[in-house]
């Protein structure tokens, strides 16, 4: 039988802890807010009194309303006032030792049949349990902040913890509005586990200098569709944290990925803690401000724009491509034909090269017959299923008739092997990413190699920029940028699927509901296709030789059967 809970205590009243309070609250139940001195208390109380003052202010809530949520919650600084309530949450900061103290305290306090519930983020709940009298009793409540507005509540058990107080704690989350998952005790449960190693990962890309601070976001950003940016949401959420949970991740796993980047452990060293600090990955207005102050202007690329464009091959891209530069105010010459005349090509300035599978038939994947394994590229002038028309069949033509003058752009990897042992070797080659439209815009990545000249590069992304695409330039390596943070990110989660610890739809809830995730990974990699995110990863791996970087096993199974991971 499910226990019922009408009164809460909740300790620590900092952003997390009043947002828990608020949280109780609003849902209708008594709250006793605890923190270490009468100062503390009252700052608490005035963040509840801030944030539901907003709401009020936005038409969220209304004055009665926000005058019963206030009237529900006493505040103090003494732990014995805990002593009638059902629940207990701590949510101090995240130090073992700490977190053990209050609990060995409420041992003595509470009612022997209360809750110890910690809002832990990454420490082990065993370890924390194990230091009571009644180990049992003790289970892991994981907000995610702002906790008024996200869904998620990581339930997190340990061997000590029994069914009926499980099922409790999970009826009382969803009594609250929110998605609990409940999980095992594990290093990072599920979301930091998975969003602290991403966050690592971009912070060494980031490392690397193939990237501006400001691209590496946007691939984030725009390019994923996440709802920020690696290094701002590192800001955000206080690199000092970062750093804890990595070092928590790595003690637990010994995986490279999870440890934290050497540049991590400098800032956090010389107190550059992000908006908590006033200084981070960016600086800002002043500590607790979101206002970056050293943000570079707008790039100026637009007079650089080509007025003169070719593009080149067939399907949806080449379609939008054609478009979105007329409008933009370019002439284009579109040649989607492998008959057409080619002659109009020659002395353009740029010409982009648009092929892959859609543009050819499905018995080659659209010329990618010409380049399997132990094919020669620079043979490849006709395919016979395709009857010369899939564009790795013809874009050797469109190459020799181009010389110097032109900067030609593959868009896609077919593309870029049709031109091999037809190009001028003065033409200069940029190769581009397009990505699908994100709730932030629509991400193209220009890689820069060592052939390429600065300008060649700034006109090719002015050219896009003028277009109306967001872009970000890096050096030319397996994954660019956007799928480097990506394709490792989901390989994360499919391991842990594979490890048992959590269901994929579960994984999908922690990452939407908790970090605010427009899908889920799962989602993503069935959206993707996992043979796609496998071949994506393998060629990462095959340049860096990072074992990380190797598709899990059960990645590979649902590439080989093509089987979706939902659903």
């Amino acid at each position: 039988m499910a226990r019922e809970i009408s009164t809460v205590g909740v300790i620590g009243l900092g952003t997390m802890g009043a947002g828990i309070v608020e949280v109780f609250a609003k849902a209708g139940l008594t709250v006793v807010g605890v923190d270490g001195t009468p100062e503390l208390a009252e700052r608490g109380k005035g963040f509840l009194e801030a944030s539901t003052g907003r709401a009020v202010a936005k038409g969220r809530l209304s004055e009665d309303d926000q005058a019963a949520v206030l009237g529900r919650v006493t505040w103090t600084d003494q732990l014995g006032d805990l002593k009638d309530v059902d629940l207990v949450i701590e949510a101090v900061p995240e130090r073992l030792e700490i977190k053990r103290d209050i609990f060995g305290k409420l041992d003595d306090i509470v009612r022997d049949d209360a809750v110890l519930a910690s809002n832990t983020s990454s420490l082990s709940l065993t370890e924390i349990a194990a230091s009571t009298k009644h180990p049992q009793r003790v289970i892991g409540m994981h907000f995610f902040n702002p906790a008024p507005v996200l869904k998620l509540v990581e339930v997190i058990t340990t061997l000590f913890t029994d069914d009926e107080l499980t099922t409790s704690v999970r009826e009382l989350a969803e009594r609250l509005g929110k998605k609990p998952v409940v999980v095992g005790d594990r290093a990072g449960f599920v979301a930091n586990a998975l969003l602290i190693t991403y966050l690592a990962r971009a912070i060494r890309v980031y490392e690397t200098g193939h990237v501006s601070r400001e691209d590496l976001d946007a691939a984030g950003q725009v390019g994923i569709g996440l709802p920020m940016g690696p290094l701002t949401l590192s800001d955000l959420i206080g690199l000092d944290v970062v750093k804890e949970v990595c070092d928590v991740l790595y003690a637990a796993t010994h995986e490279p990925s999870a440890a934290p980047p050497a540049l991590l452990q400098q800032m956090v060293t010389a107190g550059r803690l992000g908006r908590k600090s006033g200084q981070g990955f960016y600086t800002y207005e002043k500590a607790g401000s979101g206002t970056v102050l050293d943000a570079p202007a707008a790039a100026e690329r637009s007079s650089g724009a080509t007025k003169t464009v070719g593009v080149v091959g067939t399907g949806d891209l080449a379609t939008e491509l054609v478009e979105k530069l007329t409008e933009s105010g370019a002439q284009v010459t579109a040649v989607d034909d492998p008959a057409a005349d080619l002659a109009p090509l020659a002395g353009l300035p740029l010409v982009l090269l648009v092929g892959g599978p859609e543009a050819g038939c499905e018995d080659c994947g659209g010329g990618e017959c010409l380049i399997a394994e132990g094919a020669d590229p620079a043979d490849a002038t006709a395919c016979e299923c395709c009857h010369g028309k899939a564009p790795a069949a013809w874009f050797g033509a469109v190459a020799e008739a181009l010389d110097e003058r032109t900067v030609v752009v593959p868009t896609d990897e077919a593309s870029a092997w049709a031109l091999i042992g037809h190009l001028d070797p003065q033409v200069q080659v940029v190769p581009v990413a397009v990505h699908q439209p994100t709730r932030a815009g629509q991400l193209v990545e220009v890689a820069r190699q060592l052939d390429a000249s600065a300008e060649a590069v700034d006109g090719v992304q002015a050219t896009f920029d003028a277009a109306g695409f967001v872009t970000l330039a890096s050096r030319d390596r397996a994954g660019l940028v956007v799928d480097a943070l990506l394709y490792p990110h989901l390989n994360d989660a499919v391991r842990m699927l594979d490890s048992g610890y959590a269901t994929a739809e579960d994984i999908d809830t922690a990452m939407t509901a908790g970090c605010g995730y427009p899908q889920g990974p799962f989602a993503m990699i069935d959206a993707i296709g996992a043979e796609e995110v496998a071949d994506g990863l393998t060629q990462m791996q095959l340049e860096t030789g990072e074992p990380a970087l190797t598709p899990s096993p059960l990645l590979v199974e649902h590439a080989a059967i093509d089987r979706p991971f939902l659903g």
